[in-house]
This record gives structure tokens, C-alpha cells and sequence, in this order.
């Protein structure tokens, strides 16, 4: 910020030098008020209504997915390697199911049997079905023959054919009951290869690997991939900046990975929980030294801005680079000219991390 008084120094240095301002200690303590005037206004202008992140802690961040080892499944081979750059579908690694592959052979057996179950229980019913036409067929015929057949020939087949009824309904639920069983075990051979196809982990979108901590072998772990397409920017804000950042404003911001070189976004929102937010799920009320302890410092809040690399010069901007960043916040139409003080501080600090680097 001091940067902004090299203008001034220059003028007040070329005013003396040419005699129109004659050097004493009255004129001495003019300039240098007046500087630090300059400096207190611009310092509290800029930071109101073009808010700079002075703690240069602005970080490049994106969400990222977890994928670790499906229910204490071992791992077989691992097929990346470390920061490596994966697309959507490529296989990451492997476990091994033996558990499960065991489990599928059992379930097709126990199915098999019930199916063998269903064709004798269908056998079954097509001889009962053809027992009860020829009881039937008897019946009828007995009937026709009114008196001459006797009473106690048309009870025992009357008997018969309610028996074979019986009998046939009886498969029928024993039919049923065997296809609830198939239908259950339908739905434990679904899960089984389910569970069976996860021993394939593949990256659920594009993406980027960080540091590959698993190898054949483990249980824990996992493997953590970087949504490289979801790329934001995390800045700090002072409280008092708070409700005049809004969505959608302008931004800059630059990271030490391309020293000098700044980026263009815009606001996409204003973090509205911190960790000084969270609360613990354990029971028991808060120490009042820890809730002390952890705000007497000055916190602020963070703004999350979005970007796109490929409109800014297609630049690969790492994810975790630090740097700083800027936002044209609220303000009067009047004091539209402050935003140059927060793009030009960001820029000095930008070219400042040449030297930062050696």
C-alpha cells in the first residue's frame, strides 16, 4: 500500500529541486502530512470498496472426492501415480474379492435349486391338473346317468376332485412361495456384484490425483481426486467489507506459481459458516477460556471466488497456490476511481514475488 505514495514522493522531490518549494521544516512537515493523509484516505478507501487480501493467504482450491476401499476390502493393484492427471472412467485401482465371488457362486447355486424346485412343483400341477379332468370327466359321466349310478359313487368322486383341488392350489402356493425365495435371492446377487464390480475403483469425473499413500495390501486409505473443472479461489475480507461484497462482482487475484501474471473472476459467495462457527458434537458446554481463545484475534471472513483458466490465457493453475486477490466491492458511482488502488496494490505485490521467489 505504501507503493501508492511513490507518485507524490517523486512530485514533492522535483518541486524542491526546482526551487519552487524552498526545503525547511515547515514545508517539510507539510508534505509529509499531507502524504500521510493521502495514504490514511486511499488505506481506508481501498479497503472498504476494493478490498485487498493484505494477509496474501488467497488460495486456489476445488473440490475433490474420496475414494477409499470398499468395506474392508484389500487392495490389489494401484494404477496411478502420483499429481497424475486421470479422465472420467480410467481405473484407478483394484481390490480384491475373493469374498465376494464366493458369495455369487453360492447365491446362483441356492438359485439354481429353487428354479429345479419350481419345474417338479410345475410338473406336479400339470399331473393334478390332469387328474382333476379325469375326475371330472367321471363325475360328469356318472351324472348323466341319473338313477342307475349310485349315491356313494358320486360322494367318493365328488371327494376325489375336491382333494385334487386341494392339491393343486397347494402347488400353487408352494410355487409362489419358491419364486419370493428366487426374488430375494435376485436381490442378494444384485448386491453381491455390486459389491463385486467395486473391486474396479474408476474416477467418477476429470480430474487430478494428489499424493498416492495406498499400495496392494491396505484396508484404509484411499485415494484423494481433485475436481480440476471446479476450480475457486478462497480470499480473506475484513468484517467490516462484509455486506458490501455481493455475487457476481469483479475480481482479480494472482498466485506466486505465475509471479506477475494476474487472473480475472468473479464472486461467486461469501462464506457464511467458519470454524469458529462449528459447534462440537461431543456433550458439554464450551470452556469460556476456549471460546475466548479461539476470537480474540481478528478472523474476518472468506469470499470464494470462481474462474475460468481457459479465460484466462488457459494458464494450469495449481491447485493449493497461494497469492493475492481483490474485489471491486459496493461503492458510489464517485468513488469508482478507488478500484485502481486495489488492482494496483494486487499488481505490486504480484511483481514483488519475483523477488519473493530467489
Amino acid at each position: 500500500m505504501k507503493e501508492m505514495l511513490i507518485p507524490y514522493i517523486l512530485i514533492c522531490w522535483i518541486l524542491v529541486k526546482m526551487g519552487i518549494i524552498t526545503w525547511n521544516l515547515r514545508n517539510a512537515v507539510k508534505m509529509v502530512g499531507v502524504g500521510l493523509g493521502i495514504l490514511v484516505v486511499l488505506f481506508l478507501g481501498h479497503r472498504m470498496w476494493s478490498p485487498v487480501d493484505m494477509t496474501n493467504s488467497t488460495t486456489v482450491k476445488a473440490p475433490h472426492a474420496t475414494l477409499a476401499p470398499f468395506m474392508m476390502m484389500q487392495v490389489d493393484q494401484v494404477f496411478v501415480d502420483h499429481n497424475q492427471k486421470v479422465k472420467k472412467g480410467q481405473l484407478l485401482y483394484t481390490q480384491v474379492s475373493v469374498d465376494t465371488k464366493s458369495s455369487i457362486e453360492a447365491l446362483q447355486a441356492e438359485k439354481q435349486a429353487l428354479n429345479a424346485q419350481i419345474t417338479a412343483h410345475e410338473a406336479q400341477k400339470l399331473a393334478d391338473e390332469h387328474a382333476i379332468k379325469n375326475i371330472e370327466a367321471n363325475y360328469k359321466r356318472l351324472s348323466k346317468m341319473g338313477n342307475f349310478a349310485a349315491e356313494q359313487n358320486l360322494e367318493d368322486i365328488r371327494a376325489q376332485l375336491n382333494t385334487a383341488r386341494a392339491a393343486a392350489a397347494a402347488v400353487d402356493a408352494s410355487i409362489q412361495a419358491v419364486r419370493s425365495q428366487i426374488a430375494g435371492v435376485d436381490a442378494r446377487l444384485k448386491t453381491a456384484r455390486w459389491q463385486d464390480d467395486r473391486k474396479e475403483v474408476r474416477a467418477p469425473f476429470d480430474g487430478q490425483v494428489s499424493l498416492i499413500n495406498i499400495s496392494a495390501g491396505t484396508i484404509f486409505g484411499g485415494i484423494h481426486l481433485y475436481d480440476t473443472s471446479r476450480k475457486f479461489v478462497e480470499m480473506r475480507i475484513a468484517d467490516q467489507t462484509y455486506n458490501l461484497i455481493e455475487p457476481g462482482q469483479f475480481a482479480e487475484f494472482y498466485v506466486d506459481a505465475f509471479p506477475g501474471k494476474t487472473f480475472r473472476g468473479r464472486v461467486h459467495s461469501v462464506r457464511t459458516g467458519t470454524g469458529e462457527a462449528q459447534v462440537s458434537l461431543m456433550p458439554g458446554d464450551q470452556h469460556v477460556r476456549q471460546h475466548i481463545g479461539n476470537n480474540m484475534s481478528a478472523h474476518g471472513r472468506t469470499v470464494l471466488i470462481e474462474f475460468d483458466e481457459n479465460m484466462n490465457g488457459g494458464y494450469d493453475i495449481p491447485i493449493g497456490a497461494t497469492g493475492q486477490a481483490w474485489i471491486s466491492a459496493k461503492k458510489p458511482a464517485a468513488v469508482g476511481f478507488i478500484d485502481m488502488i486495489g488492482g494496483a496494490t494486487m499488481r505490486l505485490t504480484a511483481m514483488k514475488s519475483y523477488l519473493m521467489a530467489l
